[in-house]
């Protein structure tokens, strides 16, 4: 439950405060589109963060708690591999977006 609430409070946290609380709307095409490019990129850090969290776990879980035995570090270079390739892809698409994105709706 604690886990819910901090997710819930980290992501409304990240977003803008004018789309949380819904103080103004778009007037045209380009002011809808930076509303939602704002909501998928506050989206796009919690991910990251989640990744990120879930990561560290997977590293801490096998060598820390579980001693160094050949499982658990077996478990944990898999954790270690997934996570960079997780992040590595997840940085890759992000940054093609961002490319894309300023060069149809500029900066």
């Amino acid at each position: 439950m604690y886990l819910i609430f901090t997710v819930f409070v980290t992501f409304y946290a990240l977003m803008p405060t004018q789309y949380v609380f819904a103080a103004s709307a778009p007037h045209n095409f380009k002011g809808l589109v930076g509303i939602f490019s704002d909501l998928i990129q506050s989206l796009i850090l919690l991910v990251f963060a989640l990744t990120f969290i879930v990561f560290m776990w997977g590293i801490i879980k096998g060598w820390v708690i579980k001693g160094g035995e050949g499982e658990g570090v077996e478990d944990g270079k898999k954790v270690l591999f997934a996570g960079i390739v997780a992040l590595v892809v997840m940085s890759s698409v992000w940054g093609i977006v961002y490319i894309l994105q300023t060069s149809i709706f500029g900066g």
